[in-house]
């Protein structure tokens, strides 16, 4: 790495940022069905209302996505970390890292439906799921950032509680206290409020 900074150490402290766990489908021109899992996703603008992933240029998905014109961004809860694990490549068989049979459909067992502007899967029991045509591509040094103009939503109403699939220092990670639910519950408007 340049500027100082080593690599080892940089990744280290990104690792000390938790981050919710999505996965990116994309309907192909070859009408194939791709995904991939990322956590390197945020919003960016409400009005209009964007969204970004950045994807390593390396990476197949990032090929797709640059030939696509939409994709869908899956935001995976809690129970969902087979799901994650799937879509990074692999499955965990005996505590094992087992990485997913060469040549077998990633979607050919799972419920989904698709989306309305992109075509691509919309996976079944995600909290949420953001069907996007792509906006722009924008240069991120060894990854490149689809930025995606959502398009539809679709909220998962069953899902309660409400919790994401959480990563963090390399590990899934779940939210077992709701502070905000907790500060909702417990604030006491004193009397004198107006």
């Amino acid at each position: 790495m340049t500027g100082g900074v080593d690599g080892a150490t940089f990744r280290r402290a990104l690792g000390r940022f938790g981050s919710g766990v999505t996965v990116i489908t994309v309907r192909t021109s070859r009408a194939e069905d791709c995904g991939m899992t990322a956590s390197a996703f945020s919003s960016l603008s409400l009005d209009p209302p964007l969204v970004m992933v950045a994807v390593k240029k390396e990476n197949r998905m990032h090929a797709h996505l640059a030939r696509a014109s939409a994709f869908a961004v899956n935001v995976l809860s809690e129970h969902q970390e087979e799901l994650s694990n799937r879509f990074a490549g692999g499955f965990v068989h005996g505590g094992a890292w087992t990485p997913w049979p060469e040549g077998r459909d990633k979607f050919a067992d799972l419920p989904f439906s698709r989306g309305g502007v992109s075509g691509a899967p919309l996976l079944d029991g995600c909290l949420a799921a953001l069907d996007c045509s792509l906006h722009s591509i924008l240069n991120g040094g060894d990854h490149d950032i689809f930025v995606g103009r959502v398009g539809q939503i679709a909220l998962a109403d069953n899902c309660v509680p409400l919790r994401p699939l959480v990563y963090f220092a390399s590990a899934y990670r779940s939210l077992t206290r709701d502070l905000v639910a907790e500060a909702e519950t417990n604030l006491r408007i004193p009397d004198w409020f107006d």
